[in-house]
Order: structure tokens, then C-alpha cells, then sequence
């Protein structure tokens, strides 16, 4: 089924490895339908996430080369179905949408090119926009998926060590309140499982701003800058889960209960299974290093039973995205996000850059194409 396409469109892309500093907005052509699921979607809203900034400045090289340039930026988003593959598929043109770009193994070179006019999604990883929700608001699907795979894999963790009776009541550590992981996870935990007390950190400018985004949900704040570690602000050994969101998890495990705490992890290095499974075959010494990184974390928490683990999220979990999608159409997540229209380059390259760097921004960097 077809609808009138331009050739050309607007896209945010790298011209060559660099950093957000450096992106710019170019003509390049329309993508067109290829698979028997493709869908042709034209973008309203595209997040930027940390990986963006990763791939398209070259961090991931070492191990996966062969990015193309101009390389189109974002791999979520919102939109619009202008067109499909099949009269068979469950989408038709004029439905409102919204999308993750990979499933695994993820494929980081392809140029997925959500911060465009329009991209091409496969129907497995979208889901029918609520009538409730703005475009702008459901470009932090992924985030959504994973926090709440990663919890539900917490659980059966507590279960194995001896905590039958769910996260309700229970204390949770969430490192980054107001980042674009943090501020979902908080939000699930709280209005979903029913975490008694979750604890959360930022930076001094951003103390006062939690309660205002995140209202009656962190009933402790730590302005991490203010001390030299986190049992400076937090008793050790009384956190019954950490959910981390940032790289340095090993400075997470002391906060665990040593006899039955869990640390799940959206940011620690992934074992060679789970390595094996997220990405297309890589150089041998990385399978080397991922296992050397598993005997640190198991050094670091000798003498303990706290039970780590790494999460990626699998938004190609049917089940999972459909949950998902119905815990941000009934509000029980709300994006916390910040906004940039996709020509005014010279804003999109600052809060890029603070995607980059992980300093400054708050929310999930959201880019306005319509």
C-alpha cells in the first residue's frame, strides 16, 4: 500500500566519526520498504540516547566497524504510517505510532535514522500511540522495555535468595534520577511494583528539580557531588535491590544486603553468552574481557551472597513491549523530557553533547520533526 512520498527528506546524520558538536542536518533520500514487515513512518519525535552518541563518534570501532556516512542518528521515535509492506499487516497508513529500531542481535551500524523526516520500522518493535500521550512523550520506549525486564529478572533473583514476597515495601536504590533510564525505572518501581522506599542520586542544581519531575517518588535524594562515596550517604547492607543505570556498578554492591540483595544492571559488561546474544559475532578478546569482567564482580562481592547480574533490553519480547506500552498509556510512566526542534542544529548539538558526555541534561532528549 503506498501514499504520496517525497524523493528527498531532512535527517540528522554524522558526516564522518565525531561527536554531537559536529552533526548536521542534510537532504538525504527517503528509505524505502525492503522486508515483508517494513513500515514507512514519517517522525513527528526521535529520542537520542547514550549509544547514539557511542556509535556515531567511532567508540564502538574496536569492535564493530563499517558504520556508513552520512550515518542517520536515533533508533527511537514517534510518527505517523505513510506506508506498508503488506495489505496483511496490523498497521495501515494514518496510524498514529511509536517504535524501537533493534532487536537482537543489534545490527549499531545500520542507519535506522529515527531523527528524520521519516524511517522505516519493522511492525514487531511499534506500538499503536495512545490517544492520551504526545509524540513527544513515547520517544523512551526502550528505556521502558528494559527497566521493566530487568525488574521482573530482579525478582526471580530475590527469589532465589530467599525474598518470596516481591518489591512491595522494599527498599531500591536507582543511581541518576532525572536521566532518561533512571527516571523510568523510579517510576516502575514505585508505581508498579510498590517500592516502599527508593533512594536515587544527582547533581547540586538538580536536588530541587526531582520532587518538581518526579513527584512523591525518591524519598531520599543524594547530591553525589557532596560526597566520596555512596555509603557516605546511604547504611551499607540495606538495600534490597539496586537497579543501575550508570557505568561503576562495583560502587553499587556495598549497598546491597549481603545476605540477600540483588544488583541488576543496565551498565555493566555483559557475560560471553549474554554478549553473544546482543551483537553479531565480535574479535575474540572480547569474549576474553566480558568474562574477565564477571571474576571482578565476583571478587568485589566475595563473602556475600549478593546476586548481580547485567540487563539488555529485548524489546523484539512481544509481551514485554505490549506491557510496556499499556504502563505508558495509563501514565504509571511518564517521559521526563526535554525538547529540540530537529533544524535548530546548533540546540541539537548541546543537549547532544550532554547525552555525550552524561553531565547536564535531564530527561530523555527528545528531537521535534513536525
Amino acid at each position: 500500500m503506498a501514499a504520496n512520498v517525497p524523493m528527498g527528506m531532512r535527517s540528522l546524520v554524522a558526516l564522518k566519526y565525531c561527536l554531537p558538536t559536529k552533526w548536521e542536518v542534510v537532504d538525504v533520500p527517503v528509505p524505502k520498504i525492503k522486508g515483508p514487515k517494513d513500515v514507512l513512518v514519517k517522525m513527528h519525535a526521535a529520542g537520542i540516547s547514550t549509544g547514539d552518541t557511542q556509535i556515531a563518534r567511532g567508540g564502538t570501532r574496536f569492535l564493530i566497524d563499517g558504520l556508513k556516512f552520512p550515518h542517520k542518528i536515533g533508533v527511537e521515535g514517534a510518527g505517523v504510517v505513510v506506508q506498508v509492506a503488506s495489505k496483511s499487516s496490523p498497521f495501515q497508513p494514518g496510524d498514529e505510532v511509536y517504535a524501537f529500531a533493534m532487536s537482537r542481535p543489534m545490527d549499531v551500524t545500520a542507519p535506522h535514522g529515527f531523527c528524520s523526516e521519516y524511517a522505516v520500522v519493522n511492525e514487531d518493535l511499534m506500538l499503536r500511540k495512545p490517544a492520551n500521550c504526545s509524540f513527544e512523550d513515547l520517544c523512551n520506549l526502550a528505556s521502558t522495555v528494559t527497566a521493566y525486564q530487568a525488574i521482573e529478572q530482579a525478582l526471580e533473583k530475590m527469589r532465589e535468595n530467599g525474598t518470596a514476597d516481591g518489591l512491595a515495601g522494599k527498599t531500591v536504590f536507582v543511581p541518576a534520577a532525572l536521566s532518561a533510564t533512571g527516571s523510568v525505572a523510579i517510576q516502575l518501581l514505585k508505581n508498579v511494583y510498590g517500592v516502599g522506599r527508593l533512594l536515587s542520586t544527582v547533581s547540586t542544581p538538580k536536588v530541587p528539580l526531582v520532587e518538581q519531575l518526579l513527584p512523591g517518588l525518591v524519598d531520599q535524594v543524594v547530591d553525589y557531588t557532596k560526597m566520596s562515596k555512596l555509603t557516605d550517604a546511604i547504611p551499607k547492607g540495606t538495600v534490597d535491590l539496586v537497579y543501575n543505570t550508570i557505568f561503576g556498578v562495583r560502587s553499587t554492591f556495598a549497598l546491597a544486603k549481603p545476605e540477600t540483595g540483588v544488583v541488576a544492571s543496565i551498565a555493566s559488561v555483559p557475560d560471553p553468552a549474554l554478549l553473544r546474544k546482543m551483537l553479531p559475532p565480535l574479535p575474540w578478546y572480547a569474549y576474553v574481557f566480558a568474562a574477565l569482567a564477571q571474576w571482578r564482580y565476583a571478587w568485589a562481592l566475595r563473602g556475600t551472597k549478593v546476586r548481580h547480574f547485567m540487563h539488555s533490553g529485548q524489546p523484539s519480547v512481544r509481551a514485554d513491549l505490549e506491557r510496556a506500552g499499556e504502563f505508558m498509556a495509563a501514565g504509571k510512566v511518564k517521559s521526563v523530557v526535554r525538547v529540540v526542534r530537529l533544524e535548530d542544529i546548533e540546540e541539537v548539538r548541546r543537549e547532544a553533547m550532554k547525552v555525550a558526555t552524561g553531565k547536564g541534561g535531564v530527561g530523555k532528549l527528545v528531537i521535534k520533526i513536525v
